[in-house]
């Protein structure tokens, strides 16, 4: 009388089929990786609101700066969040487009940095929490694109006469560049 012994597959025998597709495994794992990062740095964005240190600079984007509500009349420093009134005295690099009210040359001793100037005709002027007031320490070469400045940042509010906030943010400029 003969036994019918079954062979049982080892552990290497039953993972030989998924290794079978280790191409397809590699190609979507390769298509992965740009949704991944995208993924990564939308949410490392959103978490540090636009805020990253390197080195003895704070990049912030000016964008993230100004986007949170804020009321220009009764306006209190309280209402700009928490993590942009910490940027106050801290040196800043910030990337937007120059815009003078008060200079029409090719030189300026102050000026204010807004994210884009082209929204300005379709949305209306940037609130006052959306610009930044840049103070030079003389004239300085006004550049009509987008540019990097750096300097030191100040969170304070500045009312006129009547009591409405003109400005939210100020900086001392040390170095303006185009991009």
């Amino acid at each position: 009388m003969a036994l019918d012994y079954a062979v049982q597959p080892g552990p290497l025998q039953k993972l030989k089929p998924a290794f079978q597709n280790w191409r397809l495994y590699a190609f979507v794992a390769v298509l992965c990786v740009p949704f991944a990062y995208l993924g990564y740095s939308l949410l490392s964005f959103t978490l540090s609101n636009g805020i990253h240190q390197h080195g003895d600079t704070t990049s912030v984007d000016l964008k993230s700066l100004g986007n949170f509500p804020f009321d220009g009349v009764n306006g209190m420093l309280t209402d700009v969040p928490k993590d942009f009134r910490a940027l106050d005295g801290k040196r800043v690099e910030l990337t937007g487009m120059m815009w003078s009210a008060k200079s029409a040359g090719p030189h300026t001793n102050e000026f204010q940095l807004v994210y884009n100037i082209a929204k300005c005709c379709f949305g209306g002027p940037p609130k006052v929490q959306e610009r930044v007031f840049v103070h030079t320490h003389g004239p300085i070469q006004f550049y009509d694109v987008q540019v990097n400045i750096v300097g030191t940042l100040h969170v304070r509010l500045k009312r006129d006469e009547t009591g409405t906030v003109d400005s939210v943010y100020d900086l001392d400029l040390e170095s303006v560049s185009p991009v």
